[in-house]
């Protein structure tokens, strides 16, 4: 009797905790995590703050680089330190809700957490004037009962798209700094701390944007709060009118399997039409004889080899998706036309200054739609019919049918016969046509970044 008493709580707990943690924080369901892929904005948040220490300059370096972030703070910490979440409030920064105690969901009854998210937003709101309408579990537990909760006090739960381990200790300022720009990217929603963690850490984390904020900030990115608002609306945006059962039904598992193959590629959303990976040419040597390539040496400049590393551009199926609902074959045309133009403008800016895509040599990608894109600067080929190739160009015929209106339809309509090209352009071509200042001489590392740093400090004093 005592051991099914035993296993009867075990598993009440586990469906109370862990399976819950499973549903809203593995899977997301009610939570928000990533913002809009379209767009190149990011979101800081800063979590179990505010800290005298460490949050006023914080607050100083945000607003030299004219960033905003969102802070989820902790009740009694906030409560203690009214007027530093008064500053936060009126330097224009959102604060949400992160317990008043910083407590485990998982090991947390219902009604004693309601009471830490309760009184934690009367603090914010009688110190601010605003009620928070965003909040965060620490160390993103949930329990079975928690989403309900929220959306009775007109909450909701924020999460984050990757997070930095700042909380770690030792000199860890490098390797936050490695990990917040290693997987920058549209949208992006990253979790830091200003306070908590091991004794100082929070110091690793000011030093690393110090490095960071700049060149995220060269990269292309907006540092604001809209990846949260966007996710926050995101059931209001963006709808686009699906008539196919069959569709509704595919393109969300289809969706899936991209978030797999992307997360194991290393392939992120950085363009509004653009997911990109740093990937290999492997289709022979290119040479530039004049104004003309050609895979023959002749008198040529050689420009490309195999196992060069290249930029592979992967669509949006989101932007993709939208183009294809355009009313007109010409509108869809001239929208796709423009949105390549400043895709590659982004492009070339990250060929400079993202040490992702420093070192490659120029981009590729394979499309259907590839007439007019000459007038990019892009060279056009035909690609060889080999196995590897006919099965690319029939999943880039099934994302066209599974997004067209149309669906199947649109393999009558012509899509049948549309031949997959293989596109591409040199770094060379891509920065003298698309970066739109001087291309600078030297652009260091982030790592070298870290070495000049105190003879920046020291030159600047």
């Amino acid at each position: 009797m005592i051991v099914f008493l035993l296993f009867l709580i075990i598993l009440i707990w586990i469906l109370y905790g862990p399976f819950a943690d499973l549903l809203f924080h593995v899977l997301h369901i009610t939570t928000l995590f990533r913002g809009d892929e379209l767009k190149s904005e990011i979101t800081l948040t800063f979590d179990d703050g505010p800290d005298p220490v460490y949050t006023p300059p914080l607050l100083d370096l945000l607003d030299q680089h004219k960033a905003r972030a969102m802070f989820f703070v902790v009740g009694k910490t906030a409560n203690a330190y009214p007027e530093l979440l008064r500053e936060i409030h009126n330097r224009g920064h959102l604060i949400g809700v992160h317990t008043e105690k910083h407590v485990n969901a998982w090991f947390t009854s219902p009604w004693r957490m309601q009471q830490e998210i309760e009184k934690t937003a009367k603090t914010i709101s009688s110190i601010t004037g605003t009620r928070p309408v965003f909040f965060r579990p620490p160390w993103g537990r949930f329990n079975l009962i928690l989403p309900w909760q929220l959306h009775a006090m007109g909450m909701r739960s924020v999460l984050w798209t990757y997070y930095c381990r700042d909380w770690e200790s030792g000199d860890r300022s490098r390797a936050i700094a490695d990990a917040i720009m290693g997987r920058a990217q549209n949208g992006a929603i990253i979790l830091l701390h200003d306070s908590g963690g091991a004794q100082g850490s929070p110091k690793n984390t000011l030093h690393a944007l110090r490095i960071v904020l700049p060149r995220l900030q060269q990269i292309g990115f907006a540092l604001t709060n809209n990846p949260v608002l966007d996710a926050h609306q995101a059931a209001k945006k963006r709808h686009v009118h699906v008539a196919k059962l069959w569709q509704r039904i595919i393109r969300p598992i289809w969706r899936l399997w991209d978030k797999i193959y992307d997360r194991m590629e290393h392939v992120y959303p950085m363009t509004r039409i653009f997911r990109l990976n740093l990937g290999q040419w492997q289709y022979g040597s290119r040479f530039l004889d004049g104004m003309k390539t050609t895979t023959e040496s002749r008198q040529g400049r050689p420009v490309l080899k195999d196992g060069d590393a290249m930029v592979e551009m992967h669509m949006q199926l989101i932007a993709l998706q939208e183009l294809l609902h355009l009313s007109s074959p010409e509108k869809m045309a001239v929208r796709a036309l423009r949105e390549f133009r400043d895709s590659m403008h982004a492009i070339a800016r990250a060929m400079i200054y993202d040490d992702r895509f420093r070192k490659a040599q120029g981009v590729f990608g394979y499309t259907l739609m590839h007439r007019g894109i000459e007038r990019l600067g892009f060279h056009v080929e035909t690609i060889e019919p080999t196995l590897n190739n006919h099965f690319i160009s029939f999943m880039t015929k099934l994302i066209m049918v599974l997004h067209h209106p149309q669906g199947l339809k649109r393999l009558n309509a012509g899509l049948e016969t549309m031949e997959l090209r293989l596109v591409w352009m040199t770094r060379e071509e891509i920065l003298n046509r698309y970066y739109e200042e001087e291309i600078p001489s030297v652009v260091p590392t982030l790592h070298q970044l870290f070495d000049l740093y105190p003879l920046i400090q020291k030159s600047s004093s």
